[in-house]
């Protein structure tokens, strides 16, 4: 009893001292009681106390122990108060303290203070350097837990699956997180049935149990166990409508209906999951877009569909398969064939390459939508890849149709000619396919190309009449261009008795052309038969022009036959029916009236054709006529005066030096001598190298005998200096007129060699011009042209010689032959004004245009271009020609907008070379205006046309594509480039074109 009283007593004594203590610390300004009061608050969580009585204690106390004690407890006071300065301050003590026993709560507290931030890498750091012993028991569970979740949250799966199975061992606390989080790791492992069973185990705990539900779905949804997936999913969102995994539920339950079948509930759901992720599913997208088009909405499975294509894959090849079906709903054939095309392309699965291809095939066949002539190769690609396709037998039936209907003429004849024996439809499509090439190289102005095509046709025979029958006739068009006027008329004539189409348009041609072949031969008699015969024919009269024309050759046949009135008759019938081109007719019928000396009636209509005509090329004759008339009614003065017009009025015309002798002549007649002999001498000085000059020189001889004043004359023949000679000796004309036999018999080394000598023998000869003249056409016909340049100059330094405007012509066509362009423009310019044949003023025109191009001479260009389009009876090949060259210099001139109209004109047939560029700059000159649908409505239209020249439909695919890459859809520029890229194999600048704005757009 006494010891247990004495240990009572004891514990009462130690209580007193304590208590007394207690109270002089609490009371006391010394340093301990600071601190005792410091740590006091920090066990009672009065933190901020505990910060101001520790920080105090600090600066007076020097007890190391007792700081290093307040260090820690001023550090972990900041940690629970989430002081951004707390693991500086716990870093701080770790540095300073290493050997202190608080050192692991401490790196705890930093991995701790950076877990709460969700830093988990931060947190791992501190971690790390923890050894779980380190630790008090009650916090060896959390740190195993929170590691776990920082490795997890990091991505280091394998470094957190250890804490999680020491959780599910030893763990009391955390071990159904534990549970939750080691599911989770088997669900990202792919071990969905551990993982199931890990989820279902902590499903009932009200912490786990919506996202180990939704995770539970997701599972179920890699199972195939679509009804459970539907069933957990819309309790989800019944219970959690704002839940953030939602959008991830609303895909599975999208794709869950899709697989049994409900697309209404299929396109509610991934509609949602779409518009709530920026990053949605190629797999979702393509499943919604098939909904879409199960229920019909073709065009929003359009939308979510061209969405899955921006890789290269099977999704993406069925996603294009479906493409084509959609836009083949909505009556989109172009772009359902672009569709169909891309995805027979990739082999990712067999069945839908079969099955797309044949719906490639099948579409361009009903539409004729083959811009690139796919539409045989086609067919014959399916056929070589799936031979044994339930589609096979009607692929050979449509191949037959295609060789019909096709616009690629040359891979289809190919395509024939693989046939070992074709059968009579082959065999007429061959010919129809010859007959078609024919066309195409008519057109592009290819006539040798062309003929050989007709021909072809032609040999094959009767498969298809008609087509034989416009075979004969177009080869006649060949021949006819080429001046083969004897075979073009045979190949008019085998048309009209063979062809079954008489109430066409193509008859009544054939007859005209027929008529002009033989009027080419001057078979005049046949040529009056043929022309009456066309005029006969009711449809002739629906063309004033060509029916106007056709009187004017009736009228010149009767002049030529001698048939003056009747001739007459038929030019007055040309003026009525074409009053604004009448200028030749009503000059033919006033000169057929002077020859029935009905003079008044010449001289009325001769003035009423400069009258209506001013511009015409027939008022100097008409004026010369005049005078002529005027000399026939004794009328000397008005004859005067009408000669003295031409020379006034048209200076440069060879007219102008016959009004001169006319002149002459009337003078003398007159007996007006002086003036007789001004008139000649001024024809002499005027144009001293023509015909006329000679024929004044010979002239005034007379008038001066006539003065008795030879002494005169021969001083004015002595001041010639021989320019023109009037006396010409009989060797010199003998000599002249045997090489000049010889050479027009034969044009070669020897007949030339005879103008040489005739030109060494006569240097100062009467026929030097002449002779000068054919050794330039022999030497250029011979490409001898420095030869040719030296002998057509020498014509040239006689002025108004009778051969000078042909050797203009020839010495422009050397210069443009020898690449001298600037000097070939400058003579096409001389040319254009010596002209007085309509050839040499074509000439003229269309080698200035042609010269100014090569130098880039754009004003000359059009000047040339406005020249050649004024001539109204211009071919149809050459008024293209103009008009493209016309534009093409505007548009390099800057000025774009005067380019319009001749594109415009152009772009209607794409035929032709220039009608498919045209219609190219045209488009392209749209866009650069910002008038996109006008440019796109131009391409389609080309597109839908066809195009032999495919190099310019490649650019205006390409320009399609810039068109929708400026409207921000770069599905549908891939589009176009793809197809492009698949159909167009020529070897130019297209490859580089396509892949430049397929990096643009991200392809």
């Amino acid at each position: 009893m006494r010891k247990k009283a004495i240990i009572i007593s004891g514990l009462i004594c130690c209580s007193l001292v304590w208590n007394a203590f207690s109270q002089v610390s609490y009371q006391s300004n010394l340093p301990e009681s600071w601190f005792e009061r410091g740590k006091q608050m920090f066990e009672t969580r009065n933190y901020v106390g505990c910060i101001d009585q520790l920080t105090r204690f600090k600066t007076l106390s020097k007890n190391v122990y007792l700081i290093q004690e307040a260090d820690f407890m001023l550090a972990a006071s900041a940690y629970y108060r989430k002081d951004p300065q707390t693991v500086q301050m716990l870093q701080n003590f770790v540095r300073r303290y290493p050997g202190a026993g608080r050192i692991a709560d401490a790196e705890f507290m930093s991995g701790n203070y950076y877990f709460f931030s969700k830093k988990y890498r931060q947190a791992l750091k501190y971690y790390k350097k923890l050894k779980i012993e380190d630790l008090v028991p009650s916090e060896q569970e959390t740190f195993l837990f929170r590691t776990g979740v920082s490795y997890l949250k990091s991505g280091q799966i394998v470094e957190a699956r250890p804490c999680f199975v020491a959780l599910l061992a030893v763990g009391k606390d955390y071990k159904d997180a534990a549970q939750f989080y080691m599911a989770y790791i088997q669900y990202t492992e792919g071990k969905y049935n551990d993982a199931l069973k890990g989820f279902l185990q902590v499903q009932d705990f009200s912490e786990f149990r919506t996202p180990a539900s939704y995770y539970i779905a997701q599972i179920r949804f890699f199972s195939g166990q679509y009804l459970q997936v539907i069933q957990t999913g819309e309790n989800l969102l019944s219970e959690n409508p704002d839940n953030e995994f939602n959008t991830e539920l609303y895909r599975l339950l999208g794709e869950s209906y899709s697989h049994q079948g409900d697309n209404s509930k299929t396109i509610n759901y991934l509609t949602k999951y779409v518009n709530s992720t920026n990053s949605p599913l190629r797999s979702s997208l393509y499943t919604l877009g098939v909904a879409q088009y199960r229920e019909g909405k073709y065009v929003d499975a359009i939308k979510q569909l061209s969405r899955v294509t921006d890789k290269e894959d099977g999704l993406a090849q069925s996603a294009y398969l479906y493409l084509g079906q959609s836009y083949i709903k909505i009556g989109d054939k172009k772009n359902a064939a672009i569709s169909f095309d891309i995805a027979s392309q990739y082999n990712f699965d067999r069945q839908i390459q079969e099955t797309a291809l044949y719906n490639y095939a099948l579409t361009i066949h009903e539409t004729s939508l083959s811009p690139f002539g796919e539409s045989v190769t086609v067919f014959e690609k399916f056929l070589n890849m799936f031979p044994a396709s339930r589609y096979a037998d009607q692929i050979n039936d449509y191949l037959v149709e295609v060789y019909f209907n096709t616009r690629n003429y040359q891979a289809a004849l190919t395509s024939i000619n693989k046939i070992k024996q074709p059968d009579n439809k082959i065999l007429k499509a061959k010919q129809r396919i010859y007959f078609q090439l024919g066309i195409e190289y008519f057109t592009n102005s290819q006539i040798d190309k062309a003929i050989q095509n007709f021909t072809q046709a032609i040999v094959l025979g009767n498969y298809d009449s008609e087509i034989k029958a416009q075979s004969c006739f177009w080869r006649g068009e060949c021949r006819y261009r080429k001046g083969e006027y004897d075979k073009a008329a045979s190949d008019y004539r085998a048309y009209l008795s063979t062809t079954g189409q008489k109430d066409k348009d193509i008859y009544a041609l054939a007859r005209y052309d027929l008529a002009y072949a033989n009027f080419k031969q001057h078979k005049f008699t046949q040529a009056l038969d043929e022309f009456l015969q066309y005029v006969s024919i009711p449809s002739a009269s629906g063309n004033k022009e060509v029916l106007a024309d056709a009187y004017n050759r009736i009228g010149d046949c009767h002049y030529y036959t001698r048939e003056f009135a009747q001739a007459e008759d038929d030019y007055s019938q040309a003026v009525s029916l074409d009053p604004a081109a009448g200028d030749y007719a009503l000059f033919q019928k006033a000169f057929m009236a002077g020859l029935q000396k009905k003079y008044e009636q010449k001289i009325s209509g001769m003035d009423r054709l400069v009258s209506d005509y001013p511009r015409s090329e027939y008022v100097d004759d008409a004026i010369f006529e005049k005078g002529l008339t005027y000399l026939q009614l004794k009328n000397s003065d008005a004859a005067i005066q009408s000669f003295n017009q031409v020379i006034r009025e048209f200076p440069q015309s060879p007219i102008a030096r016959k009004s001169g002798i006319q002149l002459g002549m009337i003078y003398f007649n007159n007996n007006q001598l002086e003036q007789s002999i001004m008139a000649y001498k001024t024809v002499v000085s005027n144009y001293p190298g023509s015909e006329e000059a000679r024929i004044a020189v010979d002239d005034l001889k007379s008038v001066y005998l006539e003065k008795n004043d030879i002494g005169s004359y021969a001083s004015f023949v002595q001041s010639l200096n021989g320019a023109v000679p009037y006396q010409v000796s009989e060797i010199d004309s003998l000599t002249y007129l045997a090489a000049e036999r010889s050479f027009m018999k034969k044009q070669d080394k020897s007949s030339s060699e005879s103008l040489i000598k005739y030109l060494q023998s006569f240097p100062d000869g009467a026929f030097t011009t002449q002779a000068h003249y054919y050794l330039g056409l022999y030497y250029f016909d011979n490409k001898q042209y420095e030869y040719a340049w030296k002998e057509l100059t020498a014509v040239r330094q006689h002025n108004d010689n009778p051969f000078e405007e042909d050797a203009v012509a020839k010495m422009a066509e050397i210069k443009y032959l020898t690449q001298e362009y600037a000097e070939a423009l400058d003579l096409y310019k001389t040319l254009e004004g010596k002209a007085t044949s309509g050839d040499n003023r074509l000439a003229a025109r269309l080698g200035a245009m042609r010269s100014a191009q090569y130098i880039k001479n754009y004003a000359e260009i059009i000047v040339a271009a406005d020249n050649l389009l004024s001539d109204t009876k211009l071919s149809p090949e050459l008024v293209n020609e103009a008009r493209f060259a016309r534009a093409m210099a505007h548009l390099q001139n800057g000025q774009a907008i005067n380019a319009v109209p001749d594109l415009q004109l152009l772009s209607k047939d794409p035929r032709t070379v220039y009608g498919a560029e045209a219609s190219y700059r045209l488009a392209q000159y749209y866009f650069d205006n910002g008038d996109l649908k006008n440019a796109e409505h131009l391409i389609n239209e080309m597109i839908e046309t066809g195009t032999p020249h495919q190099y310019w439909l490649a650019r205006e695919f390409i320009l399609l594509a810039d068109i929708n890459i400026s409207r921000k859809d770069n599905f549908q520029a891939k589009q176009y480039l793809l197809s492009l890229k698949n159909n167009y194999n020529a070897n130019d600048d297209i490859a580089e074109m396509i892949e430049q704005r397929l990096k643009q757009i991200g392809q």
